[in-house]
Parts: structure tokens; sequence; C-alpha cells
């Protein structure tokens, strides 16, 4: 008997709980948002991920909205039905169990601008690879969606030809985001030599094109050599883990996972 009252009793006391949340949000206001935060997000030729800095931290409260630590909670429950089919504990291991991503933006793309030339051996057929990329990740159905502009000022991601790196690598991806994981701005540099001087064949700056549009959506490095986020990549496709990745990324909201209670 105890259990036909019990049910109905629990779900109105939730229900009450997330009202008074909702209230005392529209009283307080909106929270002061922190500066943003500027990373190399990653690159193609070395074995070593570039680590992001640790985000600031929430002001702190007297406890967790309730309905912030439902987000938290179904988020967290969503990443562990995803198993081994995506790679997104690299991204939260690198951010203090922070979802960085893009925030929605509807029908909206992301503004892409292609800075062509700049560097002597630079071809036009360089940016095509860009362009594939960009279609690649596009057809990931993540939701993501890229426009091509001229301008750099309305650019959200920037794309730039360099003739080397110092070190061994071949492109790195630079994102700025605030506290709540909100990516605000994408900057892409792609070499079209090694670090010896060695021109990259036409394979590897394709490859190095998706990898480094990878790391501008959000997307950590995976630990499989098969995926295109594998730091040592020489695929040209888009590995099923890869989609799913991308996938999962944008079902999730930005910000943190990890309860506050676990800090």
């Amino acid at each position: 008997m105890m259990k036909r009252w019990l049910l109905p009793l629990t779900t109105l006391t939730l229900a009450v709980l997330v009202l008074v949340d909702r209230i005392g949000h529209l009283r307080a206001g909106s929270p002061v948002e922190a500066a943003d935060t500027t990373v190399a997000a990653g690159d193609l030729a070395t074995m070593t991920e570039a680590r992001a800095a640790r985000p600031p931290r929430e002001a702190e409260s007297t406890g967790t909205p309730i309905t912030d630590r439902l987000a938290r909670l179904a988020a967290r429950q969503r990443l562990a039905r995803a198993g081994n089919g995506t790679y997104l504990d690299s991204l939260l291991a690198t951010t203090d169990s922070v979802v960085r991503r893009w925030p929605d933006r509807g029908a909206t793309p992301l503004n892409v601008t292609i800075i062509e030339g700049g560097v002597e051996g630079y071809e036009p057929r360089m940016a095509d690879f860009v362009r594939q990329a960009l279609d690649a990740w596009e057809r990931a159905d993540a939701g993501v969606r890229f426009a091509l502009v001229a301008d750099t000022t309305v650019a959200d991601v920037v794309v730039r030809w360099i003739d080397r790196f110092e070190y061994d690598r071949a492109g790195q991806t630079d994102l700025t985001w605030d506290r709540l994981g909100r990516v605000r701005h994408a900057a892409i540099s792609l070499a079209i030599r090694t670090s010896g001087g060695i021109p990259l064949p036409e394979a590897s700056l394709l490859a190095v094109a998706i990898h480094e549009t990878g790391h501008a959506i959000g997307l950590p490095h995976s630990a499989d050599s098969t995926d295109m986020m594998f730091p040592a990549t020489r695929g040209a496709s888009l590995s099923f883990r890869d989609r799913r990745t991308a996938q999962l990324l944008y079902a999730l909201p930005p910000g943190p996972v990890r309860d506050s209670i676990d800090r």
C-alpha cells in the first residue's frame, strides 16, 4: 500500500524543488562569465597531446542547483552508455570533466575563413583539402555546419598555412572557450612541410586538415589508430567512432559533467 503513494509523493517533491530552483534563478539573474581560455588543442604528427589548461571553477555557492545536478547526472549516464563507442573520456580527462564544444546555434553555421597563400610552396589545392575536411565533419551528422567567409573579423574558425613547425608536428588548433565549456573561436595552423623541411604529400595534407578540423569542433585525441582523431593518423575518412563521438559531444550540453560533491 505504501508503494502506491510513495512514488507520487516523491515526484511531487522533486517538482516543487525544481520550481523553487527556477524561481531562485529568476531572482538572482544571470551570472557574469569568466574570461575565455585559449590553449593548443592538439597536433597530428606527435604522439603527445597538448594539455588543456584547467578551466576556472564556477563561483562558490551554498549548493548546486537541483536542475543543474540532474543535467550533469543525465550527461554522465549518457557517457556511460556510450562505452567504448566514443573517446570523449580523453576530452574529460584534459578539461577537468568539462564538455567543451561550440554552443548550440540552430541553423546558423560556423563561419570559416581560409587564408590562402602566405608561405612559399603554397598551392590552391591545399585550400580544397580544408573544404573536404569541413564537408567530412558536416556529414558526421553532429549538427555542426560551416560557411566560408572572406572577412576574418566575423570568422569563428580561421585556417592558415605555415612553412613548418619547429617540432615534429604537422598541424595545430588553438581553441578559445569560456568557463562553461562553450567554444568561442578556433585558429587552425597547417604546415606544408615536415619539421625537417620535406614537403608533405597530399594524403598527409588532407589527413591533417580533417584531424585539425575535428579539434576545431571540440574533439579530443583518440587512442585508436583507426580513428581520424588518433594523433598520428594517416587516414582519409572518418571512422564510425569519429562520427559517434562528434554526435555524442553535440548531444551533451557544454559545461561540467562531474557533480560538485565529487570535487
